[in-house]
């Protein structure tokens, strides 16, 4: 086991609140892009954690967003207009110096097809001749004039289009400058949409999950994962605003490489006000590989416990070539089949409850065919759901009502269980 391994879990067994942001599905421990629609999603999961203040204080979130989206409406206003600027210009360019070679060109695919396709296949595959091959390619159609001989004369037939000049159609003075206009105009929509991922993305939850666990708790254990190394500074963008001063006041985005627990020290210069902050860090890739693996943490979790008490195991096991099993092993003469469930914990409680429901029935089910095989002859069978929900009132909940759906001796030894309620060393 690697160093970083071992130092994350000496941190995860001590802390409560690492185990609660740890155990979390991966799609809401780690900054997650959901596509596709409700019946075909697809969620992608980067390796980046967001440590933000913002929901500490919900008026500074919602003076974020209102402002974010009012300028959203001032860009989508500045774009049209750049567009509307230049249309005319460029479409004037194109008549006059391009749409004849465009035609003819379009008009020997819709001829020739395949054998235009297969000309500049031949045109790029022959190297030697490739240079000669392209200009007759570029006269043919009347892109460049008859007198261009090489790639030399090429680039500077293109350089007069566009290098400024007082007679350039395309490249002047004023078109100069609406250019950097648009350089900076689309910094800004890099900068706003981003932004506004981030005060709408999944991490919000990272920084406040459980009525047992508060802010000041996890930027303490931020910056314990900080100095082990398990977390590290991302080298993308941090976006800090100060929400108390007016818009557009002080806002933007910068590199930080800050140990969590300075997050705090972030002040506005103007009026020293906490600045809201969104502080991208990245996971060690060891830690990374866990979390996003099928399992998540959770099944890495209970081997680390196993392998504290030297305990024998087996993960991912087939039987019956239809069931498999997350894990199991021999102790003291008893067999222990364990299944684990990482579920996404931002949902309603009645739709953990049939997922729990559901997964406890499907084990059941297996266990009963297991018990079967002469292996397992006579041994005295412990099944166990191993869940990444800690809340220990639910858990009760459901077993409660669990009961009165199934009785018989291997059901009332099948446990629900998480990793708090876990022991071995009895």
């Amino acid at each position: 086991m690697s160093l970083i391994i071992q130092s994350f879990y000496n941190i995860f067994w001590q802390d409560p609140a690492c185990q609660n942001l740890f155990l979390l599905s991966k799609e809401e421990l780690l900054e997650s892009i959901s596509f596709g629609d409700e019946n075909n999603p697809y969620t992608y999961s980067s390796n980046r954690i967001i440590i933000s203040n913002a929901q500490n204080d919900s008026e500074a979130i919602d003076t974020i967003k209102f402002r974010s989206e009012r300028y959203d409406l001032f860009l989508g206003n500045s774009l049209e207009e750049k567009i509307e600027y230049f249309k005319p210009i460029i479409e004037d360019i194109y008549d006059k110096k391009l749409k004849k070679s465009f035609e003819k060109l379009i008009n020997d695919y819709n001829e020739k097809g395949w054998r235009l396709f297969v000309r500049f296949i031949k045109i790029i595959s022959n190297e030697k001749k490739r240079e000669d091959n392209i200009i007759q390619f570029l006269h043919d159609y009347g892109f460049i004039g008859k007198h261009i001989k090489t790639f030399e004369g090429v680039e500077k037939h293109f350089e007069k289009l566009f290098i400024p000049k007082k007679r350039n159609e395309l490249i002047n003075e004023q078109t100069i400058n609406t250019f950097f206009e648009g350089i900076k105009f689309i910094k800004e929509l890099y900068v706003n949409h981003s932004y506004k991922k981030l005060y709408t993305t999944n991490q919000v939850l990272v920084n406040t999950l459980y009525s047992e666990d508060n802010f000041n708790s996890r930027l303490k254990l931020f910056h314990l994962l900080y100095e082990s190394k398990i977390i590290y500074p991302s080298n993308e963008d941090a976006f800090v605003e100060c929400s108390n001063c007016e818009p557009e006041t002080y806002k933007g985005t910068l590199q930080l490489r800050i140990n969590p627990k300075k997050l705090n020290n972030l002040k506005c210069p103007l009026c020293s006000s906490e600045l809201t902050y969104f502080i991208p860090y990245e996971l060690d890739k060891e830690i990374h590989e866990i979390v996003k693996s099928k399992d998540g943490l959770l099944l890495n979790a209970l081997c680390n416990r196993l392998d504290k008490y030297n305990i024998d195991y087996k993960t991912n096991v087939n039987f019956l070539d239809d069931i498999e099993l997350d894990c199991f092993f021999n102790k003291n003469d008893e067999i222990y089949f364990i299944e684990v469930k990482m579920y996404k914990l931002n949902t309603s409680k009645s739709k953990l409850k049939s997922k729990v429901k559901e997964h406890y029935g499907k084990l059941v089910k297996d266990v009963k065919r297991l018990i079967k095989l002469d292996q397992f002859n006579g041994k005295r069978i412990n099944p166990i759901l191993l869940l990444n929900i800690n809340n220990d009132s639910l858990l009760r909940e459901i077993i409660g009502e669990l009961k009165g759906l199934h009785s018989g001796t291997l059901e009332s030894n099948c446990k629900i269980i998480n990793l708090g309620l876990l022991r071995f060393e009895e």
